[in-house]
């Protein structure tokens, strides 16, 4: 099957942390999420599909663990069965340069319940692990869903995606008043293939300087931007890959941290899980709900909620634990801030000037 989630079809130059990172983004009519079958249990990414997130030097996680989900479900040969829960290690950096390979193993076939590893290879190396569950949908008299704050179903007074700013509008703004260097990573950002809109607020801007305080939550929507095809556990891989991206960057709101920053030294995926609850479809609106209610010691843990807005309905959970360090204090890192958001630098020390000449 064919999720909509095309790669960017350019090569850039993107000023990002210290240094200029090339990106080879090759024209393509397949998806992220798409697979080649090798053998029996055997899969195939190819380089071609690999998409490095901008700002990113390894293959971007929700692409690996989204096309793992995907190789496992292709090995499920039962009518209606899916995705209940996903369990996955990031062991090594993924490299855009080389094909990955998706070993699947059935570690077992029951009644009610299968269960599928998968081991992603690339250059005979495991580079992530990922053990997923499966099983029919049925219908359960036990049934309710309650938030960690004791309140039922969907947070309430979230106003309609329709109506609320959309990254591509935060984008565009930026456009017009970032540096040179940075508008590259921009229009990258901009061609995204997940679509996201604040259901609360708008995120830190990145080129102020001195951003404040937020809280340790937030509540995005979030959908795939292009129509989806409909196949076996499709619409779990692709929220598999939208789940990755925002997750980890709460734990930063705190700590007065915009992404991409050259004050970030490290931030990426340790392990992630997943816990399906309902139906839903990937390429519509989804409501997500993220806290990190602890950052230390060089990481951070996240959890995230997935709602459907037309019933309310809790259709996905995930945790997510990542690596979250500073960037030491180099002279590489003070140039690469200052070039981020010297104009807005620039324009507070002209208006000091001012204010002490008149």
């Amino acid at each position: 099957g064919k999720a909509c989630l095309r790669p960017h079809r350019r090569l850039v130059w993107l000023a990002v942390r210290t240094r200029f990172t090339r990106h080879q983004l090759r024209p393509t009519r397949r998806s992220h999420l798409d697979l080649d079958e090798v053998d029996s249990g055997l899969y195939r990414a190819s380089s071609k599909l690999l998409w490095v997130p901008p700002g990113g030097k390894s293959v971007f996680g929700g692409q690996v663990m989204g096309q793992a989900l995907h190789a496992a479900q292709l090995t499920v040969h039962r009518d209606s069965w899916l995705p209940i829960s996903l369990h996955s290690y990031f062991l090594k950096r993924g490299s855009p340069n080389s094909d990955i390979i998706y070993q699947c193993r059935e570690t077992s076939n029951l009644r009610s319940f299968d269960s599928r590893s998968v081991d992603a290879i690339q250059n005979g190396q495991i580079i992530f692990k990922m053990q997923a569950q499966f099983a029919r949908p049925e219908e359960s008299q036990l049934r309710h869903v309650e938030r960690a704050d004791g309140v039922t179903g969907m947070p309430r007074g979230v106003v309609a995606p329709d109506e609320c700013l959309g990254m591509d509008d935060l984008l565009g703004d930026l456009m017009a008043r970032a540096p040179a260097a940075l508008l590259p990573l921009i229009e990258e950002l901009r061609a995204s293939p997940i679509e996201v809109r604040y259901a609360v607020g708008a995120p830190h801007d990145p080129l102020d300087p001195d951003p404040p305080s937020m809280p340790s939550r937030q509540l995005l929507w979030v959908r795939i931007r292009e129509p989806i095809t409909k196949a076996p556990g499709l619409d779990a891989a692709c929220a598999a890959y939208i789940s990755d991206q925002p997750l980890l960057l709460t734990a930063l709101r705190p700590h007065r941290i915009s992404f991409p920053s050259p004050k970030l030294g490290a931030l990426a995926t340790l392990d992630h899980s997943m816990w399906f609850h309902g139906p839903f479809d990937a390429d519509d609106w989804l409501l997500y709900d993220m806290h990190a209610p602890f950052a230390g010691s060089g990481r951070a843990l996240c959890f995230g909620h997935l709602y459907r807005p037309d019933t309310g309905q809790l259709v996905a959970s995930c945790a997510q634990q990542g690596v979250l360090r500073l960037a030491k204090p180099t002279l590489k890192n003070k140039a690469a801030l200052f070039a981020m958001r010297g104009a807005g630098l620039l324009d507070r020390l002209r208006a000091a000037a001012l204010g002490w000449t008149s």
